[in-house]
């Protein structure tokens, strides 16, 4: 059995003073500006839904090491950047604050094992292929 988990969306602008050009088969990384709590047991999943900038591209994402910042209560965040590898042959410009994709975000699923010893005699029969457990 597990608990089902819903993604939290979001959509990751280029959070970049100035424009950048991207050339043919070169890559560059944009920040966001998309901080998340980090603690040592944090375990969640990022997918790109959808890409807004030219679809010749690919983007992966990249997460920055933890960078602590100065708050009420000290903590850890670390920063979600974009890499962008323009594999058309045009040249791609990004503008500053230009929504580069939405993300989805899921939490850890969580699974509880039932533990069983004993298996039952398997429906199959004794000379059929593999057993059930049933």
């Amino acid at each position: 059995m597990y608990t089902k988990s819903y993604p939290s969306t979001s959509i990751l602008k280029a959070n970049i003073q100035d424009s950048v050009s991207i050339f043919f088969l070169e890559r560059k990384l944009i920040s966001t500006g998309f901080y998340f709590n980090f603690y040592k047991n944090f375990k969640k999943d990022f997918f790109i839904k959808k890409k807004f900038i030219d679809p010749v591209t690919i983007c992966i994402i990249h997460i920055l090491n933890k960078k602590k910042i100065k708050k009420k209560y000290s903590q850890y965040y670390k920063e979600l950047k974009i890499i962008i590898i323009n594999i058309s042959l045009k040249k791609i410009l990004i503008q500053p604050n230009e929504k580069i994709a939405i993300i989805n975000i899921y939490p850890e699923i969580k699974i509880k094992w039932k533990k069983y010893f004993i298996l039952n005699k398997s429906k199959r029969g004794y000379n059929s292929f593999g057993s059930t457990g049933i």
